[in-house]
């Protein structure tokens, strides 16, 4: 008992549910103009890529965004992007209002009219057209790639979305299992992108110049969801370690102390041995993994650790709730 009353004497005082809800309280304006802030970011990288990046370089993407710039290219801009974007997204949001849910709808509805806004500055304000030369071309992709990959990931941030194909992935997974999504958005996106080899198409051109146009769609898809992934996970991924010790309650003292993090005793039998030891359950900070190594060489030398990578963590102590 008393070393019980030792050990939290020594811990940090706990943080509690209360904590949040006083720091909700305290960050809703911070919270509000993030919001405004990432949409704004969202749209504007969306609407700069589509105008300046890939129109210009004679390829598309999957999504509106993509039927956009091949009637605005089919048309030499008589039918501009911004009017595309707007009239085509507008029914599907007005369906996810329905179907999905309201702040879903009102944020990619904010979105769709950003983008559409940006779009129109842009071709009206005489905004540079960023042509790659022959050879070079491969770059627009990956920049473009880069810009829409995280411009998807600032509106699954707020709870919105660009509009478009993700739309429609968000109605079906409330109707769908999971797997039919990611089919559903790459057979769309494969329609898309198959059509601009016609719009694109060069009679003068080799086979093989003719389809760099879609190998370029592709190689933008692919940078783009890695972007998307690699923004969407590192707002709250977390690294668990799971330590096999005979120390559990130094090595717990010192990481609940020194990290203000919580930790799970587990049982633990060496299956060779049938010794038993203790595994400690703990979930950290990337930046934190190297504390938590000195803190394991000082306490127990001889404990065994397994890290691996956690993409989301959720509860008291990381992230507060969506808003």
């Amino acid at each position: 008992m008393e070393d019980k009353e030792i050990l939290s004497s020594e811990l940090p005082e706990k943080i509690t549910k209360a904590d949040f809800e006083n720091d909700f309280e305290k960050g809703k304006v911070w919270y509000y103009l993030k919001t405004v802030l990432y949409l704004l970011l969202s749209a504007g990288l969306v609407a700069f890529a589509a105008h300046c990046l890939i129109e210009p370089n004679e390829f598309t993407i999957g999504g509106v965004s993509g039927i956009a710039i091949m009637v605005s290219y089919a048309t030499k801009g008589a039918i501009p992007q911004s009017v595309i974007v707007f009239f085509i997204n507008l029914p599907l949001v007005i369906v996810a209002f329905f179907f999905v849910k309201k702040k879903f709808a009102v944020l990619t509805l904010s979105n769709i009219v950003l983008q559409s806004i940006f779009l129109l500055i842009l071709e009206n304000c005489g905004a540079p057209r960023i042509e790659f030369a022959e050879g070079t071309r491969i770059f627009s992709s990956i920049a473009s790639g880069v810009c829409i990959g995280a411009a998807i990931a600032f509106a699954f941030k707020v709870g919105g979305s660009t509009g478009g194909v993700d739309i429609v992935a968000v109605i079906i997974q409330k109707k769908c299992p999971a797997p039919s999504i990611a089919w559903m958005i790459f057979f769309v996106s494969a329609i898309i992108i198959g059509a601009s080899f016609f719009v694109f198409y060069n009679e003068k051109d080799s086979i093989a110049i003719n389809l760099l146009p879609i190998m370029m769609s592709l190689f933008e898809v692919y940078v783009e969801s890695k972007t998307n992934d690699s923004l969407t996970n590192g707002f709250e991924s977390a690294i668990e370690f799971r330590i096999i010790t005979d120390k559990p309650e130094e090595m717990s003292l010192a990481l609940m102390k020194e990290l203000s993090r919580g930790v799970t005793e587990i049982p633990a039998t060496g299956m060779y041995t049938k010794e038993k030891h203790s595994m400690l359950l703990c979930v950290i900070s990337r930046r934190q993994v190297n504390a938590l190594r000195r803190i394991m060489k000082q306490i127990d030398p001889n404990a065994f650790a397994v890290m691996s990578g956690v993409s989301q963590v959720l509860g008291l102590g990381f992230f507060s709730s969506e808003h």
